[in-house]
């Protein structure tokens, strides 16, 4: 009974201290938990104070570097100022040197040393002065003599236009009887065309005598008639081989002309002259050239008949035996050569010059132009024979060879005169004469001024200062620059009150006032300039918050610019949640993260304020903007630049893998509803499926359009419809496990 008693409350002992056992065990687990989570939190501040040490270690290194850095600029300025003050004390000494060395030269070869204007004293400024005027009134002399001649110098050129010819002479020939050729020979008959010129030349006016002398070119035309003294046609008979002696070939040319084309460069030498009170001229003389082309084409038609001693009448038009009716003659044209000219040339005119107010002097004349030499080089064809047409033996009847007439025997002595007449114009510019003035008389000495300007802080002289010197009572103001030593030679000014100034760059202005009073003296105005000091630089600086406490957060900001994914300047806040960078003013984009909040891009206009940047602390049922995504126009297609977006969003999401987000997209309230609700589902559900792309679970996502229902700002302006369009997605779950972020 007793064992049993003690089984039983065994029992009830282990009953009641195995929930006592279990509480301790869950007690201790509780404890270790709490130990782990402490030990992880003072290992989180352990690095969090190592990472601010270092951050303190590296701007004290970069401030001490800084300070370093600006040690040595200001050493290396002291010393670029002491050397150029080296500098200058050689080249003063070098100068002094030379013109001691000149002087000794000078004295040495007998001669004395030249002596400075300041150093003149009052009697030999004024010996110096009377020279002076002496020499001027010499000049002067010689300027009005010069001017006081009546004489022009002119280039020009003319054109010439009229009736043309080439006057020929001395053709003649006779065939003889043995070559069944007509003895009676030919005449030649010339009429002229149209011909002209071209020239350029020279032109002196002494008075009213004139001369012109250049070079032109001539262009004539002209038309020899070749005809038969007895009827004005040419005839040639022509007898056949075996047949010579029963059947004879007779040929009758009409309308036979050799058309005579000439071109001539020559020299004309005129004189003549320009009358005063009447606006005409008048020139003649010679003008000597040589031709330089000549061309002849023979022209016509021929009948051929044939006379048999056994026929009645002659046999005509027969083509195939060679018998045709006012067939053409096809010749080639052939090259005359013209040698030697030299022409009488004559020309009265008027001057233009009173009716037409030109600066060209401009001349209209007629001229008349005549060849007395003969012109014609004598150059026969190899064919050439005493007459311009010639049978040749056992050839074709019809196909005789036609040469001009001044290509063949008979012109060895003929003589060729080119004769033009017709209207002549000119142009004529009066070359300018010497720019010859009479100087005036220099005005007495007055006292001479100069300025130098130099650093008030370093004494050195300033070149390219500008110095203004104003004369108080006439209010006149002279402007000039300093030379490399900083000095300005204003020279000789009136008696009275001067105010003297000088500016430049990068220097505060500087003047003085000053009375000049005595002759014969160079007083120079010494101004100091001070420097301006350098203008404050500003760089892009921010200060990042949570923007539900307003705390300062330790961020990470990468700064880029509006369209480049390229990182301009990274870095680190301080405990204070600020950033400085060397970014000057621009447009830029700063990607912040932090660890527990939401990535974030800030589009920034930089000019010089400080930004206050706030960021979104994780935790469920916050709603966030995606920003600097951007999609096609009325298209769901996420466009190249939206890449850092997307690629933060999915980098936030693969480090936080119990974080689930809902994501929505929003449109204005341009077009139907039907269709701004489908583009609304269309983006938000292609950010998801990017963002399953890019490795992010697809379960974690959820995703719908609510189109134009849940407008953010007024849609009658396109700043608010821009607003409007956007995409969004709200975190519905953060899980158990502590929120990260990838910096």
């Amino acid at each position: 009974m007793k064992r049993i008693i003690y089984i039983l409350l065994m029992a009830m002992g282990m009953a009641t201290v195995a929930p006592m056992v279990s509480m301790v065990d869950n007690n201790v687990s509780t404890v270790y938990a709490a130990d782990a989570k402490a030990k992880a939190k003072a290992q989180r501040e352990k690095e969090k104070a190592k990472r601010q040490k270092e951050r303190e270690k590296a701007k004290a290194k970069a401030a001490k570097e800084r300070e370093k850095a600006a040690a040595q600029k200001k050493k290396e300025q002291a010393k670029a100022v002491a050397q150029k003050q080296k500098d200058q004390a050689k080249r003063k000494a070098q100068a002094a040197k030379a013109s001691s060395r000149k002087q000794g030269a000078m004295a040495k070869a007998g001669k004395p040393a030249p002596k400075q204007a300041p150093e003149l004293s009052a009697a030999e400024e004024k010996a110096q002065y009377m020279e002076q005027i002496a020499a001027i009134e010499k000049k002067n002399k010689r300027v009005e003599a010069y001017l006081n001649r009546d004489i022009s110098h002119r280039l020009g050129f003319w054109g010439q236009v009229g009736y043309s010819n080439l006057f020929t002479s001395g053709i003649h020939y006779a065939a003889p009887a043995a070559e069944g050729l007509n003895p009676d020979g030919y005449l030649n008959k010339d009429k002229g065309f149209v011909g002209g010129g071209l020239g350029l030349g020279y032109q002196l006016r002494y008075k009213q005598f004139l001369m012109t002398v250049g070079a032109e070119f001539n262009f004539y035309n002209s038309v020899m008639g070749i005809t038969n003294q007895e009827n004005g046609a040419y005839a040639l008979q022509y007898g056949m081989a075996p047949y010579a002696d029963k059947m004879i070939y007779h040929y009758d040319f009409s309308e036979l002309n050799d058309k005579l084309i000439g071109g001539f460069v020559q020299v004309p030498l005129l004189f003549g002259m320009e009358l005063k009170n009447l606006p005409l001229f008048w020139q003649a003389g010679l003008k000597v050239g040589m031709g330089v082309m000549g061309q002849s084409t023979v022209s016509g038609t021929y009948s051929t008949t044939i006379e048999d001693k056994e026929l009645i009448s002659g046999l005509t038009d027969m083509y195939n035996h060679t018998l045709v009716t006012d067939q053409k003659i096809a010749a080639p044209s052939t090259n005359v050569k013209f040698g030697l000219n030299m022409a009488a040339s004559a020309e009265v005119g008027v001057n233009l010059d009173q009716w037409v107010n030109a600066m060209p002097k401009l001349r209209v004349s007629l001229f008349a132009d005549y060849g007395f030499l003969n012109s014609l080089s004598y150059k026969p064809v190899d064919n050439a024979q005493d007459i311009p047409t010639r049978m040749l033996e056992d050839a074709n009847p019809l196909n005789f060879p036609v040469n001009s007439a001044l290509a063949t025997t008979s012109v060895a002595n003929a003589k060729v005169n080119p004769f033009l007449v017709g209207v002549k114009f000119a142009v004529w510019f009066e070359l300018p004469r010497k720019h010859l003035v009479t100087s005036p008389m220099p005005a007495k000495p007055l006292p001479r001024m100069g300025v130098y300007a130099y650093d008030e802080e370093t004494a050195l002289a300033l070149g390219g200062a500008s110095v203004e010197i104003t004369e108080i009572s006439a209010d006149k103001t002279k402007q000039k620059n300093s030379n490399k030593q900083g000095v300005v030679k204003v020279g000789r000014v009136p008696e009275g009150e001067y105010r003297v100034s000088a500016t430049k760059n990068g220097y505060f202005p500087s003047d003085t006032v000053l009375h000049m009073v005595e002759e014969f003296t160079y007083d120079t105005i010494k101004l100091p300039l001070k420097r301006i000091p350098a203008p404050i630089i500003y760089t892009l600086c921010m200060n990042i918050y949570d923007v539900e406490t307003r705390e300062p957060i330790e961020a990470t900001a990468r700064i880029t610019g509006l369209t480049d994914t390229i990182a301009l300047y990274t870095a680190q806040s301080s405990d204070d949640g600020f950033i400085e960078t060397p970014l000057r003013e621009g447009d830029y984009i700063a990607h912040l993260t932090a660890q527990g909040y939401m990535p974030k891009d800030d589009t920034l206009h930089f000019v010089r304020d400080t930004f206050d940047l706030y960021m979104q602390h994780i935790k469920e049922g916050i709603k966030v903007k995606i920003e600097n995504l951007f999609f096609a126009t009325n298209k769901t297609v996420i466009l190249p630049q939206s890449e850092q977006a997307m690629s933060d969003l999915a980098n936030f999401l693969l480090e936080n893998q119990t974080v689930t987000i809902h994501i929505t997209g929003h449109t204005d309230a341009v077009g139907t509803d039907e269709a701004n609700q489908i583009l609304s589902e269309g983006r938000a559900n292609a950010v998801r499926n990017d963002l399953i792309k890019r490795g992010v679970a697809a379960e974690r996502m959820t995703a719908e359009g609510k189109g134009e229902k849940e407008p953010v700002a007024d849609n009658d302006t396109e700043e608010g419809r821009q607003l409007n369009r956007r995409v969004e997605f709200v975190i519905t779950d953060v899980g158990n496990e502590d929120i990260q972020q990838i910096y």
